[in-house]
């Protein structure tokens, strides 16, 4: 009997509605669930709220930035993939986001297979740290 294959929970953090859809669309197929946050800090939230195995989110967002949700889900022991999609990459925050473990980069407007192949990657991982 073959293994249930289990995709994985996603959440999905950025400030614009219109692109959280999108998003949302485009990896409906990847993950088992989607969760949307409008900010950072409705990302915490949710992060306290339930478990998810990757996050996607935007860096430049008002209450609390992508660089500050990965900060502070390091700082909670929250160890899954943290992908953070954005159209600055400021050498700092790329730095600051590496030194917190970021699972990836990617650059608006992004690829539609670079993203979908990504956040897929990172579900896994993040499945593969569940079991561990």
């Amino acid at each position: 009997m073959a293994d249930i294959v289990t995709k994985g929970r996603l959440l999905i953090i950025d400030d614009e509605s219109e692109l959280r859809e999108i998003l949302s669309s485009l990896l409906e197929d990847s993950a088992s669930e989607i969760h949307q946050a409008s900010n950072g800090l409705e990302g915490i939230d949710l992060l306290k709220a339930h478990a998810f195995d990757a996050v996607l989110s935007d860096e430049k967002m008002p209450k609390k930035s992508g660089l500050e949700v990965l900060k502070w889900m390091r700082e909670s022991g929250l160890t899954i993939p943290f992908i953070i999609h954005t159209g600055y990459g400021q050498k700092e925050m790329v730095q600051e986001a590496q030194r917190l473990g970021v699972y990836a980069f990617i650059d608006k407007p992004w690829d539609e297979r670079t993203l979908i192949t990504t956040v897929e990657r990172a579900l896994r991982s993040g499945l593969e740290q569940q079991k561990a």
